[in-house]
């Protein structure tokens, strides 16, 4: 066996592999964006390694190799691995940025997409107009052709690993910093395998094992994920708050701050249950928002069907309030739909000293806070 046909084998295998993880994800029962967004990233990869392993028959002659077929594989590859590395960067954004609105994806993946449109013209063009400029006498890419098949997933990923890192270090976000570093080393692992198969062996693939690795890593986190987030509003739920409260040591000037949605029911009765629905995801929007807003660590949760928890670090619990009004009041302003009905919350705070044996207790204060708000309304 040719060291070709092993690796036109090894990558087959990979797309099985990924066949059946893609299989799987379309029977996650969850309409998270963010569940479609992985499934085409994973649909990239798998097509990328089926072209990589054409590339190694064309080289192994088992495809005839000639001009058109050298310039025809390559090209295939220099495009699918651009648009992979796009679906890696919408997908990072959207792991690390969940208060992301359909309109602000939209807009940033029209933005990131240029780049590779360019790339294919350019390529189709020249591959068309001048193929001896891209291939030397014994029909291998010049160097020019790695420098522009590296170059565009190179952009990518190193600035959505720097993006990452930089969301995950910041203090609200330290208790998602697993989810933010697994999504931002899947990046300079990629150039460290990507460079080894091209500086020292271009018939292991190393780019291949990687990529599959790390991909089953991040499902495997996702499904994690799936048992500790509320699917509706992609908030943590009462079985991460759980797991949270197990981790706390010393959590001096804590305070439980309770969210209930004023007239729910009837929003549930009048306009129907989609509408309801929708009517939360508003809210949960304006709450992340305000996490970000504050600066401080939060932890943010749906506590019930209309209810929501934050426990806030800080001494000055009705600065939390106020932002939270803040940011509601932004998220209605920016409301996609064309409805006209009312969202409004009632709030109600009461301090924690970071005993799990007091929390209950805690909530229970907060809540009547909360309504004590909601009649005063």
């Amino acid at each position: 066996m040719s060291v070709f046909s092993f690796y036109a084998e090894v990558s087959i295998g990979c797309v099985c592999v990924l066949m059946v993880l893609l299989y799987s994800i379309k029977r996650l029962p969850t309409p998270q964006l963010k569940f479609t967004l992985f499934h085409r990233l994973v649909l990239w990869h798998a097509l990328y390694f089926l072209s990589d392993s054409v590339w190694a028959m064309v080289n192994d002659g088992v495809i005839p190799k000639n001009t058109f077929s050298v310039l025809a594989v390559n090209y295939s590859n220099a495009v699918i691995l651009a648009a992979l590395f796009y679906s890696c960067f919408i997908y990072a954004e959207m792991s690390t940025r969940p208060e992301m609105t359909r309109m602000q994806i939209r807009c940033l993946q029209a933005k990131l997409r240029i780049p590779i449109f360019v790339e294919m013209v350019i390529l189709l063009v020249s591959f068309v107009a001048a193929p001896d400029f891209w291939l030397d006498k014994d029909l291998e890419p010049r160097d020019l052709y790695y420098f522009i098949l590296a170059f565009i997933p190179i952009v990518y990923i190193m600035v959505v690993t720097v993006r990452c890192i930089a969301r995950g270090l910041k203090p609200e976000n330290r208790q998602h910093l697993k989810t933010y570093l697994i999504v931002a080393s899947y990046t300079p692992g990629c150039i460290v395998a990507g460079g080894a198969q091209i500086l020292f062996s271009l018939t292991t693939p190393i780019f291949c094992f990687w990529c599959t690795l790390i991909i089953l890593f991040v499902y495997l986190n996702s499904q994690n994920q799936l048992i500790s987030t509320d699917p509706l509003t992609s908030l943590n739920n009462r079985n991460q708050l759980q797991r949270y409260l197990q981790l706390q040591r010393d959590a001096k000037d804590s305070y439980v701050i309770m969210v209930d949605v004023d007239h729910f029911k009837q929003i549930n009765d009048t306009y129907g249950h989609v509408e309801g629905d929708k009517a939360l995801i508003i809210i949960s929007r304006a709450l992340k928002q305000a996490c970000g807003r504050l600066k401080m660590s939060i932890f943010l949760c749906r506590y019930g069907g209309d209810e929501f928890l934050m426990i806030a670090q800080t001494e000055t619990p009705d600065d939390v309030l106020k932002v939270v009004r803040d940011c509601l009041q932004e998220q209605i302003a920016n409301r996609e739909d064309s409805q006209t009905y009312t969202i409004e919350v009632s709030l109600g705070y009461a301090r924690w000293d970071g005993n799990v044996a007091n929390f209950k207790d805690c909530v229970a204060h907060a809540d009547q806070k909360m309504y004590e708000d909601k009649r005063s309304a």
